[in-house]
């Protein structure tokens, strides 16, 4: 069962840029928080950026079956701490979700990346 993230107290840490400041950590698991801009987002968002690129691929010709959208959502469901916004950076979902879906579906890294950023609609 994944930890409900419980702080009270900070630790100074380096963050992605070198600069010291004080994160928040878990009193529980100790985790530490993630407080940068980059923040994770939950699965939805990915399940959603998934139905966009078979919409996408459907309207060029290629179609994505069923099969492949459960594989592909199981198995990130299925990554560790992947929806734990707490910690994770949404640059670091994006890694892992460009992964899986290239596993299962020929597709460029430029359009997954595309829509992500939603700019596809």
């Amino acid at each position: 069962m994944p930890c409900v993230h419980e702080s009270n107290k900070k630790d100074w840490m380096k963050t992605q840029n070198g600069i010291i400041k004080l994160h928040p950590y878990c009193n529980k698991c100790g985790s530490v928080g993630n407080i940068s801009s980059d923040r994770g987002k939950k699965i939805g968002y990915f399940l959603i950026a998934l139905s966009r690129l078979r919409k996408i691929l459907k309207d060029r010709g290629y179609k994505v079956s069923e099969a492949q959208i459960r594989l592909i959502a199981k198995e990130l469901s299925s990554i560790e701490d992947f929806d734990d916004t707490w910690w994770i950076t949404f640059s670091r979902q994006k890694e892992i979700f460009i992964s899986v879906v290239r596993k299962y579906i020929r597709v460029s890294t430029d359009l997954l990346e595309s829509v992500l950023n939603s700019e596809w609609r």
